[in-house]
């Protein structure tokens, strides 16, 4: 009996789904195309029928939108933001706390997927690198939502003002300041997760304590031209 005309679709969404969440939980350089397969529930001959190798699938993964956060953390900010909680506070706590510390498989993917990602091939950098811009565009966002009062962005509108941000310099600076909330928070875990328990705590305490400062743009002394 022959396949439905969806089932390739279907059986690619697949494969990208379960190649999301092995590259957030163990890392890219440790995931291997048999592991993939057998989480999607797929024989490893059917792979090359949709991708011609790893770095194609980690391409077609950040292409279709990985998910950095667990739903556990979205929902918890969308609670502290519908009870009017500081949003940027809240953010910093969540990200920089034990928990997340502790179980990377339930966190972001940027602090797993960065140091891998920077020994593979340039399709895979160059992938990772829209994640990183779109994530610090949504985040700039968000920052002069809060602040400024500009209306709500979709994930594409995020995307393309933080590429092609309004021609002002307090804009620019919501870009400058995501990109580094983003940094430091990506850093501090990934040092955290290298060290014993007393520096970690010191490391993640430090930026919880900077990250809020960044969120009010300052209206002098940054440079434009960034």
């Amino acid at each position: 009996m022959p396949y439905s005309p969806d089932h390739k679709p279907k059986t690619r969404l697949k494969i990208i789904r379960s190649a999301a969440k092995l590259f957030k939980t163990v890392g890219y350089e440790n995931v291997t195309i048999d592991q993939v397969m057998a989480n999607a529930g797929l024989t490893r001959g059917g792979f090359y029928a949709h991708f011609k190798n790893k770095e194609d699938l980690f391409v077609a993964t950040v292409d279709s939108g990985i998910n950095l956060l667990s739903e556990p953390i979205l929902s918890r900010l969308r609670k502290a933001e519908k009870f009017g909680l500081d949003w940027t506070t809240a953010f910093a706590d969540l990200y920089l706390s034990n928990q997340h510390l502790n179980h990377p498989g339930k966190g972001c993917a940027l602090p797993t997927l960065s140091t891998e990602v920077a020994r593979s091939g340039e399709r895979a950098q160059k992938a990772f690198s829209k994640v990183i811009r779109g994530a610090c565009g949504r985040l700039a966002g968000k920052l002069a939502l809060e602040e400024r009062g500009i209306a709500p962005m979709t994930r594409e509108e995020a995307d393309e003002w933080f590429e092609n941000p309004p021609l002002d310099e307090i804009s620019k600076e919501y870009r400058i300041n995501a990109t580094a909330m983003l940094s430091m928070m990506v850093g501090a875990m990934v040092l955290g997760r290298a060290v014993d328990d007393e520096t970690a705590e010191l490391i993640l305490s430090s930026v919880r304590k900077t990250v809020p400062r960044l969120k009010s743009p300052q209206k002098s002394g940054t440079d434009a031209a960034l």
